[in-house]
């Protein structure tokens, strides 16, 4: 299956952001993206989390490292809500 790129320059003239917060975040990796020739570009399954990640900077005035420091944290709680299900899961199995 192929992904669908989008090229940074179009990006961030339909999304009015500086094409150095896309690549800050691609130098502190944060995200992945894609060289084709002299242009840059963003996979489609990244946009999700890119758009989460210009809130984060443009609204809430959050820098590249306090971006990538919620994002670890995001990803901890998320498996930690996992691992609570998996366990709620075992405990049901061991109920009367």
């Amino acid at each position: 299956m192929e992904k669908e790129l989008i090229a940074i320059t179009e990006y961030c003239i339909k999304y009015d952001i500086e094409p150095s917060f896309i690549s800050s975040l691609e130098e502190s990796g944060i995200i992945i993206l894609t060289n084709i020739g002299e242009e840059k570009y963003i996979s489609t399954a990244q946009l999700t989390e890119i758009d989460r990640y210009i809130h984060f900077h443009y609204d809430l005035l959050i820098n590249i490292e306090g971006i990538d420091a919620i994002r670890h944290l995001l990803e901890k709680v998320s498996l930690m809500q996992h691992e609570i299900h998996e366990l709620k899961k075992q405990l049901q199995l061991h109920q009367p």
